[in-house]
């Protein structure tokens, strides 16, 4: 039985689908009950969240490893999980981190990333580490300005970011929560090419088969047109140090991680714009 926090969402959802059409025991660990009905059948519902100790303890009965993706910030969430598989007997936990633990400097994001690491490298326990790069999925945020403008705004100027597909991460999860051999690892998760944001939207335009608008923007100016769409100002004030460092070209490392754990390449960006299209027109 393997329990997957975050089970809903894009990465956690994927691994509930390859473990379970893999045939293996998935218990899921959601807010409510109605959020586990986008869920495969079969798949055992547990109630709680991450800030109820008593129902993470209870989630983790017979559980033979756990999927670890946080939900809130600090490393409050990542006690309360060593301590539940202590109390529970379960030793093995993926911990779904980010590049963010190791770009350098570090950036505020970062050094919460870093903390959970370090909490989980203490605690005795069977962690893996999955560091992926930027999301290949945070495209959608393009969305509604292409959209309505065919126009895309962006921080990252001429940075270089191996954007990653949320499904391969979902496919190293799943690989290194079933076999033996990856303890103690932190594998880099990335897709086959860098490319600026630039570039992400010439391949986007063209799958599209439109025109669109790319404006470049500094940090500074994007974090403070953020607040003033409503992002809350510690929020947009560590998106903005991120953005520095992606501008940068600090998170252009590609690592072949991905095949190496599961012997398949990972998926191009133009490969996700393809499956993902509809999201744009």
């Amino acid at each position: 039985m393997f329990l997957i926090t975050g089970a809903t969402g894009n990465i956690g959802s994927g691994v509930v689908s390859i473990l379970t059409g893999q045939g293996h025991d998935v218990r899921a660990l959601v807010r409510s009950a109605a959020r586990g009905d986008v869920l495969p059948s079969g798949v055992d519902i547990a109630v709680g969240d991450l800030d109820d100790a008593e129902s993470v303890t209870a989630a983790l009965r017979s559980v033979d490893g756990v999927f670890l993706l946080h939900a809130g910030t600090g490393t409050t969430q990542t006690q309360t999980m060593i301590d539940a598989a202590r109390t529970a007997g379960v030793r093995r936990i993926v911990l779904l981190s980010s590049i963010g633990a190791r770009l350098r400097p570090m950036p505020i994001i970062g050094e919460t990333l870093a903390a959970r690491e370090d909490l989980l490298r203490a605690s005795g326990l069977d962690v893996t580490y999955l560091r992926p790069n930027t999301l290949m999925s945070n495209a959608l945020a393009w969305a509604d300005g292409i959209r309505s403008d065919n126009r895309v705004v962006d921080p990252t100027g001429p940075g270089r970011m191996p954007a990653v597909d949320p499904a391969d991460i979902a496919r190293v999860a799943a690989r290194v929560l079933t076999e033996d051999g990856h303890v103690g690892h932190g594998y880099i998760l990335n897709g086959p090419e860098a490319l600026t944001s630039r570039e992400q939207v010439e391949i986007l335009a063209d799958v599209l088969g439109r025109p669109i608008e790319f404006v470049d923007v500094a940090p500074e100016q994007f974090e403070q047109d953020s607040i003033a769409q409503g992002t809350l100002a510690p929020f947009a004030g560590a998106l903005r140090d991120l953005n520095e460092l992606f501008r940068a070209g600090r998170a252009g490392v590609i690592t072949d991680d991905i095949e190496n754990v599961t012997g398949v390449a990972p998926g191009t960006f133009r490969a996700w714009c393809e499956h993902h299209a509809g999201a744009f027109q």
